[in-house]
């Protein structure tokens, strides 16, 4: 007859509900971790581009600051290349920092820049387009670029053609007009428009 030796509670193993229970504990733990550092990639995201922008409008103003019209054939793309080629533009955004083809937000997307007529003159200011901003980052940029602190020279923002304006009294732009603006969900993400007086 075979005799079964007992093995005393403390040196058996854990039970499965107990390695269960643990690996619940470890998996909600990991999953709070990986909340809070989206948040706070989301966050840089949108700090960066906040930067970027800033540093576009001062670099394009310093580069036109003898004239008082910025290049009416610059337009879209390619007119975010040429400044770029002039030094306007930041380095982390562009594909190559001696001869750039293209520059990139932090979304990814083709950033845009074209002259534009904000006060009856044509070349008078310039808009500048990110296009591919995800949702919330957009609504957080239209609010956080037109509010307290914004550039003095800010005509207009808005995002898939809803514009917003300082003339007519809409900065700051309001949360609930942001999350309206920046409607669009899908992977292509919003469009994202700041046009700027040539001289502030």
């Amino acid at each position: 007859m075979l005799v079964k030796k007992m093995m005393p509670r403390s040196m058996r193993g854990f039970t499965l509900t107990e390695a269960a229970i643990v690996l619940g504990i470890v998996g909600l733990i990991l999953g709070a971790i990986w909340v809070a550092a989206a948040a706070v990639y989301n966050n840089l995201r949108v700090s960066t581009t906040s930067n970027q922008l800033l540093q576009m409008v001062q670099s394009i103003r310093s580069i036109h600051a003898t004239q008082n019209t910025i290049d009416t054939a610059l337009a879209g793309t390619a007119g975010a290349v040429l400044i770029a080629r002039t030094g306007g533009m930041p380095k982390d955004m562009l594909d190559s920092p001696t001869n750039p083809t293209t520059v990139r937000n932090v979304w990814n997307g083709l950033v845009e820049l074209a002259s534009a007529n904000s006060a009856g003159v044509a070349g008078d200011s310039f808009t500048i387009t990110f296009p591919g901003v995800p949702q919330s980052a957009c609504s957080d940029l239209l609010t956080r670029n037109t509010g307290a602190g914004r550039d003095t020279g800010l005509f207009s923002a808005g995002a898939n053609g809803t514009l917003y304006t300082q003339a007519a009294g809409n900065f700051p732009v309001s949360v609930t007009n942001a999350v309206g603006a920046c409607s669009v969900t899908a992977a292509a993400g919003n469009t994202l428009t700041f046009t700027f007086m040539l001289k502030s």
